[in-house]
């Protein structure tokens, strides 16, 4: 059986009713004797709550499991957002994943995310953050790969996205130093991440998809050998970073979808319409796709406002051109 060890940490979250409140953030470390050490981490963002299930199913079973390497796992890392339900920090409005902002941390966002900068990067190869879409977004279950800056490609990722076992790729790029994808590059850690559902819910099935997506790449980096990775040769990617892959607001108005998640559609092809219920002299605006594609991300909250995205989509690609995208 592998050796357990707690190593939560505690940052400063002052408001203006607590003067010196702090956060505690629970991260377990799981040893299993010589091998990589990975991280697994979900709750970036409070309301993606796949991930965050997927992560503390782990933290209990993965000590009877694991064989080889070490294992960290942070199912709540903005632990304050994750008990409020919310994206961003109650007490700062920070968005931990534009954070790494180096030192000296200004505020209890910044401050978790230079405690991961200090006592989690350097000490792992490998790290899998699993996202969603939260309240605002969902999304097709995906794996998730973003190149930040002019990083070199690396040849283990598309092995690590078909270990996860989705037969969906997303592929971003970063270019914001304060992201996670930043600080892991900083860091010499090869990162994948994931999208997996949103829209305020989840269900047993998104976050038992996303368990297994994690216990894959486990395998794929020789932490379980044992454990059967999938066989699902045939993913798709989908290159979002591309200008004509989201679809935004102009206008207020109601967003009532006219296609669904998975739909594939023509460029200006008809996908939803604005309204305005409370203005019924205002016309309705149709809303045409903005390129051929997949639908790969829908707004999940109708009242819209001005520059939201109501939908994001993309031609499907062979995995295997992701190289081309470096």
């Amino acid at each position: 059986m592998a050796r357990v060890s707690r190593e939560d940490f505690s940052v400063a979250a002052a408001t203006n009713e607590s003067a010196y409140r702090r956060i505690t953030i629970p991260m377990l470390r799981v040893e299993a004797g010589p091998g990589p050490a990975v991280a697994l981490i979900a709750g970036v963002h409070g309301d993606e709550w796949e991930g965050q299930a997927a992560v503390l199913d782990l933290w209990h079973q993965l000590p009877e499991i694991l064989q080889r390497g070490t294992v960290f796992l942070l199912p709540a890392v903005n632990a304050e957002a994750s008990l409020a339900g919310t994206r961003l920090s109650p007490s700062d409005g920070g968005n931990l994943n534009r954070a790494f902002l180096g030192e000296p941390a200004r505020g209890y966002t910044e401050s978790i995310a230079a405690a991961l900068e200090a006592r989690l990067l350097p000490r792992v190869q490998a790290m899998v953050d699993v996202h969603s879409g939260g309240a605002s977004l969902r999304y097709l279950p995906s794996s998730v790969i973003t190149r930040y800056g002019d990083d070199a490609y690396d040849a283990r990722l598309p092995a690590l996205a078909r270990a996860f076992g989705l037969p969906h790729c997303v592929f971003f790029r970063g270019g914001e130093s304060g992201s996670m994808p930043a600080a892991a590059s900083r860091h010499g850690v090869l990162r994948l991440s994931a999208e997996i559902g949103g829209g305020r819910e989840t269900s047993r099935g998104l976050a038992e998809r996303c368990r297994e997506g994690l216990l894959g790449c486990l395998a794929e980096l020789g932490l379980m050998p044992d454990h059967p990775l999938p066989r699902n040769p045939e993913i798709r990617l989908y290159d979002l970073d591309a200008p004509a892959a989201t679809l935004r607001t102009r206008e207020p108005g109601v967003f009532v979808p006219g296609v669904e998640l998975g739909q594939s559609v023509a460029a200006r092809q008809d996908i939803g319409r604005l309204i305005e219920p409370a203005r019924p002299d205002t016309p309705m605006r149709a809303l045409l796709s903005p390129q051929a594609g997949t639908v790969v991300c829908l707004r999940a909250i109708a009242r819209s406002g001005d520059g939201d995205c109501l939908l994001q989509v993309a031609p499907a690609l062979p995995l295997d051109s992701l190289a081309s995208k470096y």
